[in-house]
């Protein structure tokens, strides 16, 4: 059983003959009650503040888990993220690179058509000069033939005459 200041206060004792000072009893038991009550009250104090104390303990306790928690996530979050990151900048420079690929691709293509356009150019440019040749080597033939088959009395004339003459 705790004793309490109260139970001290109240507390009284039996006479008898022979027994100690009733008035040195009485003012020891008043300085004991003093004492006994301020170390109560303090005792009582430093339990509300042990109780409070340990009640912002457990809150911080819980704040540092939270903290912990939350730093956890954030570092899960960044490396996340990091990934992501890597991930989209390897399918960016794939993309890239497929790109780069078709217009390549293209590019040798309107390259073989210019090429084949070239070709197909210069093969129109031989025929025609086979055809134009052909062709002055037939009117050169025709003029030589008429030429040979012309009469003399042509060969008398002069120019005025000829031009007259041939209209």
């Amino acid at each position: 059983m705790v004793l309490t200041p109260l139970d001290i206060n109240k507390k009284e004792f039996h006479r008898t003959f022979r027994g100690y000072s009733c008035e040195e009893v009485d003012e020891f038991l008043e300085q004991v009650l003093r004492d006994f009550g301020q170390i109560y009250r303090e005792n009582q104090e430093l339990r509300e503040k042990n109780l409070r104390l340990g009640g912002e303990l457990e809150r911080y306790a819980r704040l540092e888990q939270t903290l912990k928690d939350a730093l956890v996530m954030a570092q899960q979050t960044a490396d996340e993220m990091r990934q992501n990151a890597q991930r989209e900048a390897a399918l960016i420079i794939q993309e890239a690179e497929n790109k780069a690929r078709e217009i390549l691709n293209q590019a040798r293509l309107q390259v073989e058509k210019a090429e084949r356009y070239r070709s197909d150019l210069e093969a129109k440019t031989a025929a025609f000069k086979m055809r134009l040749r052909s062709f002055l080597q037939a009117q050169l033939e025709i003029l030589a033939t008429e030429e040979e088959a012309a009469p003399a009395s042509y060969d008398g004339l002069t120019g005025e005459e000829e031009i007259s003459e041939g209209v």
